[in-house]
């Protein structure tokens, strides 16, 4: 890879550079100013973005791509692309809920809004750490108290068979596939692994197949955990701490959190 050379930037490490005469940025008065604002901030707070991942579970179905032959599909159908959550709107509301609970954390007293998530004093450093592990915990005993004893696998039965039943119906006559009558979790993981194993996609399965329908489906949720507890190892609250380029703080002053709430404004 050739190295790129900007010369409206200055470089940090300029003795790395072909262009012997490209001054570095240590070498400015503003940058003396710059790191010393971005100390100064970071004795006051800290940049935070929240990521809840792992919660929302969906697969979509879009039989136009899968290049089926025309006559396997009825003439009279509205192939439409269907989108399919993993859970049924309740249970995604609860979890939405959730969510919402991590965020309310934060207010005036410790925080202020910015365009990329959220400005926390540093003085609340201590029981956001403690909040955020407290809410993991919330999380994730809502979820064994509201999906153990089957009720995940059922969900994932149901999902599953909203994409199955929906390709049985625009499927034509002609077809050469057989529908099962019973989706069962076994038989999903067992052509799961089978597929996985053989490094099989939507585009090297054998349309004639007479399981094709099946294959697909296990394919399009192959993403989505079949257990709850595979399903909660991924479910996580992220705290990110984001930092803020040099430049920003070159021709500006901070001393204390007005001077950064100010400095965010004009991002």
């Amino acid at each position: 890879m050739s190295p790129k050379h900007n010369p409206s930037q200055l470089s940090i490490f300029p003795e790395l550079s072909e262009n012997l005469s490209t001054p570095s940025i240590a070498t400015i008065p503003e940058f003396d100013n710059a790191l010393g604002n971005l100390i100064k901030m970071s004795d006051l707070g800290a940049f935070i973005q929240i990521n809840i991942l792992g919660i929302e579970k969906v697969y979509s179905l879009n039989l136009y791509e899968l290049k089926i032959p025309q006559d396997f599909l009825r003439n009279d159908s509205a192939l439409a692309p269907l989108t399919v959550h993993l859970f049924p709107q309740q249970v995604r509301n609860e979890l939405k809920k959730l969510t919402y609970e991590v965020k309310a954390f934060f207010n005036r007293g410790n925080s202020f809004k910015t365009s990329f998530g959220y400005f926390l004093f540093r003085s609340h450093f201590p029981q956001w750490k403690a909040f955020l592990k407290n809410q993991q915990k919330v999380i994730n005993e809502y979820l064994l108290q509201s999906l153990s004893k089957g009720v995940f696998g059922q969900y994932f039965l149901d999902h599953f068979k909203q994409g199955y039943d929906y390709f049985h119906e625009m499927s034509d006559s002609i077809a050469p596939w057989i529908f099962r009558d019973k989706l069962l979790l076994k038989d999903i993981q067992e052509v799961r692994q089978n597929l996985a194993e053989s490094h099989s996609t939507l585009s090297s399965l054998k349309v004639t197949e007479l399981d094709y329908p099946f294959q697909v489906l296990v394919l399009k949720t192959a993403h989505i955990p079949m257990v709850l507890h595979q399903y909660q190892s991924q479910v996580h609250v992220h705290s990110v701490f984001k930092t803020i380029h040099l430049e920003y703080l070159a021709e500006t002053e901070i001393n204390t959190i007005e001077d950064v709430r100010k400095l965010t404004e004009k991002l």
